[in-house]
């Protein structure tokens, strides 16, 4: 009897180890499903938002992205405007664009960097936005920086 229970206590044992070890793997789908059904999405401050137009160029376009904005006074990263100038083998070696942001025909930035090293500037056309001058990541709200196919500019607003 002693010899029985061993037995049974260990073999149950090592059944809930394998389940343990299998069920993440057999429930996969059902959670991906279920998370994907839940509709959430990333926050704006990560991805910089939706695309609210694309400016082509020749050789190159410039995706215009919606302002990503304060959300809560105690947020610390401050609203800015993503840009993304794709695809990224194709940009010239000196980059120096005119974007128009908000579509209205009048240029709201000039945007000057360099497509190797990622230095440089944003000068701003309006009050709106925020002048930025550097290399690589700033801030989360200020950077420039490679990503996949394309190079990010992102610039505060006012």
């Amino acid at each position: 009897m002693k010899r029985l229970r061993s037995i049974l206590g260990n073999t149950l044992a090592w059944v809930s180890l394998a389940l343990a070890v299998l069920t993440p793997f057999l429930l996969l789908g059902w959670f991906q499903h279920a998370v994907a059904s839940a509709g959430l999405r990333i926050d704006p401050l990560y991805t910089g938002g939706e695309i609210a137009r694309v400016a082509q160029r020749e050789g190159y376009r410039i995706e215009i992205y919606r302002p990503a904005p304060r959300r809560s006074p105690f947020q610390k990263i401050d609203p800015f405007i993503q840009m993304v100038w794709c695809p990224a083998d194709r940009l010239p070696a000196r980059v120096s664009d005119e974007v128009d942001v908000d579509g209205d025909g009048v240029p709201d930035l000039l945007v000057t960097f360099d497509s190797k090293t990622l230095a440089g500037s944003v000068t701003p056309r309006n009050t709106r936005f925020r002048a930025m001058h550097g290399a690589g990541v700033i801030s989360f709200a200020e950077l420039i920086a490679r990503v996949n196919d394309g190079i990010v500019v992102r610039t505060r607003l006012r």
